[in-house]
C-alpha cells in the first residue's frame, strides 16, 4: 500500500492537471502558492511531506475541502501521524472544536448516506 504521501502527491498531480482553467504546470502552481517548483514535484512523488499549511493553501488554491487529500485508507495508522502533526500546538478550545467538526462529519455521512438509500 502507497503511503499517505505519496497518495496526497497524487492527488496533487491530479488536481493540477485537471485544473477547470487548464492543466497547471509544476512551476505554475509553485508559483501561485508561493513554493519552489521542485517542492510540488517532490510532493508528487512523495519524497516531501505536505504539512499541514501546504495542504491548506492547495485547498484554498484548488478550492476544495481538504479532506480530498485524504483519502479512505484501510490503514488508519498511516492516517494518524498526520493528524497528529496538524492538531500539534492546538489548544484545548480548539481541538474540542476539530472533535465536534469530525462527529457533525460522521453524522452528516451517515445521513446523506441513507438519503441516498431512499432515493433508490
Amino acid at each position: 500500500m502507497p503511503s499517505i504521501y505519496t497518495q496526497i502527491g497524487e492527488i496533487i498531480r491530479q488536481l493540477r492537471e485537471n485544473y477547470p482553467a487548464g492543466r497547471l504546470s509544476q512551476d505554475a502552481l509553485a508559483e501561485k502558492i508561493g513554493k519552489p517548483a521542485n517542492t510540488v514535484s517532490r510532493w508528487e512523488t512523495g519524497t516531501y511531506k505536505t504539512t499541514p499549511e501546504d495542504l491548506d493553501k492547495l485547498s484554498r488554491f484548488f478550492r476544495v475541502p481538504i479532506s480530498t487529500f485524504f483519502p479512505l485508507a484501510d490503514d488508519m495508522s498511516e492516517v494518524s501521524p498526520m493528524l497528529t502533526s496538524a492538531l500539534r500546538g492546538l489548544s484545548g478550545e480548539d481541538l474540542d472544536e476539530v472533535i465536534r467538526y469530525a462527529q457533525f462529519r460522521k453524522v452528516r455521512h451517515k445521513l446523506e448516506s441513507r438519503s441516498t438509500k431512499k432515493a433508490t
